[in-house]
């Protein structure tokens, strides 16, 4: 042992400046850098970049990892690894032992971003070369041990439960335990306990769930249940089903509960009940809330108690860099919130069909654009306990478009469109295109100050005068559901009438809302709004960027960010671009 240290103190000795040189020799700012290809990092990134690699080749049997190549990494906001790999298909096991088929083979590209600080890792880019033998690859003989750590087929696999694709799975997953029991009201997602996936032909995603009952008007934990569900995935196919699922409502016997995890118990639910208690006096104080009796207060409470756990959820899971918490809904059910401050209604089926929009595919747009600064947008309304909010959608849409033809911004009457249009039902909920249809029908819209907003149904009927239209629209138009092409035509023709699913609104109070899809799903939504404009959150100290759109509501200049929500863009968030449509003034 002193023989070995003599000798690594010589090597320093004689060596150590051209050592200490190599060491310190700077690289290029941002730039790629060499690194060890055969490290225990580098291999466990490339064995997690083979379900991505055996989709986008869309092989139809699994991936085995014969050997790193080479490796580089980048520092950006985390780290981007860049990672050269040869995998091939695998043609059976025998015990432990697997025997990969030599003539199905592939060298392969992938890049890999990893934020360690978030556990988060994603395949961002995979490039592969056609099947062929190893031998045209590398003369090294497929062995067990260059497998590494695959030797077990099928087995599982734990995943983050923040990850997209384990989102988009999950939310999955909830629609089919909804189609399967019949349920007639979608059930409530309020924890994702764990999910692993198998490899197979395909992959099995095995799934567990909290999942509660959403048929009365609040959440209750007695109708919660674990759901156990496996979800097998074959992308070559573009095929996905639920092979099995079972769920039962969870229950500890007295006998499983010693007495000092019941006394602990009883504290904390004590010292939780206790904060809820304090919180929800702030909350009626900050909000001026008066209740008309004692039980209507403790109603309340328990509603707001109820809210405060979604919150929770909704933060835990939050991708973005939103804050959620007790807004002036807090104390109002999950119907209660619909009815009153909602009012988009997707069941309307309109007998018109909309042309599509011509999208300037050729035009360049900026990083940045926002119509508040073209003097495109009014000041943000309020529509009270009525649900118009597909009124004040299409009112925002038809004011941006008269304000880029006119050069004048007028507010425009959503009063107007709850007397007079026939088409949708007023504060009982409506659609922005039928919207646009009746305005037309109409033969226009009076301003604001000349029908002035009531938040109902006027006893008196239509009192629209023809006399007093000050803006009319010659027709109405789908736009795209491609974000990039959204924003193309926000650029060029103004504020977009959108439909979205209000479900994190609720409880936004600020920065970039980003839920996971199984608690914002894009195909429910429920809430009329109009996007004004788009942009980046960035974050400088780390490198980062989060693409947004800004998003004008009807809820006040007091709720959110001055009445204005910033959601995700990129990946269809809360369904931002599955009902897009705008007026046209010619």
């Amino acid at each position: 042992m002193k023989l070995l240290f003599l000798g690594f103190c010589l090597f320093i000795a004689l060596f150590g400046e051209n050592v200490s040189a190599q060491k310190h020799k700077p690289s290029p700012l941002g730039g790629y850098t060499d690194i060890e290809a055969d490290s225990e990092n580098i291999r466990k990134l490339a064995l997690f970049s083979l379900d991505s690699i055996t989709q986008q080749t869309m092989s139809k049997r699994s991936l085995g990892l014969i050997r790193v190549v080479s490796a580089k990494s980048q520092v950006v906001a985390g780290i981007n690894y860049k990672i050269k790999l040869l995998v091939c298909e695998k043609d059976s096991t025998q015990g432990q032992n697997i025997v990969m088929d030599p003539k199905n083979c592939r060298s392969c590209d992938i890049t890999i971003w990893e934020q360690s600080w978030l556990n988060n890792k994603n395949v961002t880019k995979v490039a592969c070369s056609k099947p062929s033998e190893i031998s045209s690859f590398s003369s090294v003989a497929v062995t067990k041990r260059d497998i590494h750590e695959n030797v077990n087929l099928g087995a599982k696999i734990s995943l983050n439960s923040n990850d997209k694709k384990v989102q988009d799975i999950v939310a999955y997953a909830l629609l089919s335990i909804d189609r399967q029991e019949g349920s007639k009201k979608p059930h409530v997602l309020s924890k994702i306990i764990n999910v692993s996936k198998q490899i197979v032909s395909g992959i099995i995603y095995n799934i567990e769930l909290e999942i509660c009952d959403n048929s009365t008007s609040e959440v209750d934990e007695k109708n919660c249940r674990i759901c156990n569900i496996k979800v097998w995935e074959q992308a070559w196919e573009n095929n996905k089903n639920t092979s099995e699922f079972n769920c039962y409502k969870p229950h500890k016997t007295n006998t499983d509960i010693s007495n000092s995890e019941k006394l602990t118990t009883k504290k904390n639910n004590i010292d939780d009940r206790l904060q809820l208690k304090t919180d929800f006096e702030n909350f009626i104080m900050t909000h001026n809330k008066i209740y008309t009796s004692l039980g209507e207060k403790s109603r309340r409470f328990r509603i707001f108690a109820a809210n405060m756990k979604k919150v929770k959820l909704l933060q835990n899971h939050e991708q973005g860099s939103a804050i959620y918490g007790a807004t002036q809904f807090a104390d109002l059910t999950k119907n209660e919130f619909k009815k009153k401050y909602l009012g988009l209604d997707s069941s309307l089926a309109s007998k018109k069909t909309l042309p599509m929009a011509v999208i300037p595919q050729n035009a360049s747009i900026p990083n940045e654009f926002d119509w508040r600064d073209h003097n495109a947008v009014t000041p943000v309304k309020n529509q009270g306990a009525c649900g118009s909010c597909w009124a004040f959608s299409a009112i925002a849409n038809i004011e941006g478009q008269y304000a880029l033809k006119s050069k004048e911004l007028l507010s425009l009457s959503e009063q107007e469109l709850i007397d007079c249009d026939n088409l949708d039902n007023g504060c009982g909920g409506g659609l922005m295109t039928q919207a646009f249809e009746a305005i037309e029908n109409l033969g226009g819209l009076e301003t604001e100050s000349d029908y002035p907003y009531e938040g109902h149904a006027d006893r008196k009927g239509c009192q629209l005068k023809k006399s007093d239209v000050k803006v009319s629209i010659s027709k109405s138009v789908n736009v795209s559901t491609d974000e990039e092409d959204i924003a193309k035509f926000l650029v060029k023709h103004g504020p977009i009438s959108v439909g979205v699913n209000a479900n994190a609104m609720q409880f936004y109070m600020g920065g970039v809302s980003h839920p996971i899809h199984a608690l914002c799903s894009p195909k429910s939504l429920d809430h009329g709004v109009a996007i004004v404009g788009y942009g980046v959150h960035k974050y400088p100290y780390l490198n980062a960027t989060l693409p947004f759109w800004t998003i004008k509501n009807s809820w006040g200049d007091k709720w959110g960010m001055q009445g204005y929500y910033l959601l995700y863009r990129g990946d269809g968030s809360c369904g931002v671009n599955q009902m897009v449509s705008s007026a046209i003034i010619e």
